[in-house]
């Protein structure tokens, strides 16, 4: 699922079996629409609407499996998994065109954000005669694939003339999007707060005489908000200094500055939990999965400890690292997009850039010692 969001945007929904449950129980719902627009809430003067569902769910939907201890217990992962089936299928129950899907499902936020740093798009073109189920902000085609649920409908229709496969630099959508919402951003900041901030500020919070004597789990459940506000909060500190700074628009630079520092949630993930967990448990990873399918697999269980090591090393010294180059790239275009001259958008980008590097440093220099 990882590596499909990194490399295929939204295209997990096409495999995803929870979208086939919903659309057949939506046909015996109410066939209410979504109550997407019906009143926003200006936080810090920023727009915020009910689209922020979509990282509040993620936040939600994470927190048992990490933090309760959900993911390691084979007994409650059905019951976590029945639960979020039962919202499925109460919002579908309700509403109209797959609106667990697109506004409440946890990883739907999620996937709006990678998709944009994603080489790949499939892209309907503006002379489409197909209606596309997603239509949210009165266009006659898809113009973004941001609560795409990847159905398909549209490259079945007419798909010589409709729709096509386009290439893309790698994130050339935060620059490009017709419409930024706020919410996406917050999305963004959402995944480097739980998968490099938290693994580092939140270990730290938890072992705080303050929090970590709270009973159960109000410990690790204190320091995983905490690590959350504080990225939240510096962001937000350091955005309101580059826009005064620059004097460019403080609600346009949280939404294109905030998209920019996604790579450093991506790139964490990926080498920590995909390339890392496949090198670590090797083949054993497939074996299992495969067996689970009924498919009698058996490949080597695990990398060489010296692979593992090595990447490990290259991890905290390259890879991290990497990924604070990636989103500075972003960030200067976001900069030099919203500036007249270099001078301003060195303004714009110099606190964004110091604190993606401040931030990674202190995440390298943790996980290395550890």
């Amino acid at each position: 699922m990882i590596l499909s969001l990194v490399f295929l945007g939204r295209i997990w929904c096409y495999f995803c079996p929870m979208g086939a449950i919903i659309r057949f129980t939506q046909r015996f719902g109410l066939q209410r629409h979504f109550p997407m627009y019906t009143r926003n809430w200006i936080v810090f003067g920023l727009p915020i609407s009910v689209l922020s569902l979509t990282a509040l769910s993620f936040v939600l939907a994470r927190w048992p499996m990490y933090k309760v201890g959900v993911a390691y217990s084979p007994r409650l992962i059905p019951v976590y998994w029945l639960a979020i089936l039962g919202v499925a299928v109460g919002v579908s129950l309700v509403y109209q065109r797959q609106a667990f899907c697109r506004y409440v499902c946890p990883a739907t936020g999620v996937m709006s954000v990678t998709s944009k740093f994603s080489p790949l798009e499939i892209s309907q073109n503006s002379d489409t005669g197909v209606q596309c189920a997603t239509l949210e902000y009165k266009s006659d085609f898809l113009s973004t694939d941001r609560r795409c649920t990847a159905c398909m409908n549209c490259t079945t229709e007419r798909p010589e003339k409709d729709v096509e496969l386009r290439f893309r630099w790698p994130g050339a959508k935060v620059l490009t999007e017709r419409i930024p919402l706020v919410d996406e951003a917050l999305v963004a900041l959402v995944l480097w707060a739980v998968f490099p901030i938290d693994h580092v500020l939140g270990s730290a919070v938890e072992e705080t005489a303050l929090v970590g004597n709270l009973p159960g789990v109000l410990a690790p459940t204190t320091a995983y908000l905490v690590s959350i506000a504080a990225t939240i909060l510096a962001f937000t500190a350091v955005n309101r200094l580059a826009s005064s700074w620059s004097g460019i628009d403080w609600t346009t630079s949280f939404t294109k500055f905030g998209l920019a520092y996604a790579p450093l949630g991506i790139m964490f993930t990926l080498g920590s939990h995909a390339i890392g967990g496949l090198l670590g448990s090797g083949g054993q990873t497939l074996n299992v999965f495969a067996r689970g399918l009924g498919i009698p697999l058996n490949l080597p269980a695990g990398a060489s400890p010296a692979v593992v090591s090595g990447w490990n090393e290259f991890f905290v010294t390259g890879w991290l690292w990497l990924a604070v180059l990636w989103s500075a790239l972003i960030a200067w275009q976001v900069a030099r997009a919203m500036t007249d001259s270099k001078k301003r958008a060195v303004k714009a980008v110099a606190p964004h850039v110091s604190l993606m590097a401040s931030s990674t440093y202190a995440v390298a220099t943790v996980l290395a010692t550890h």
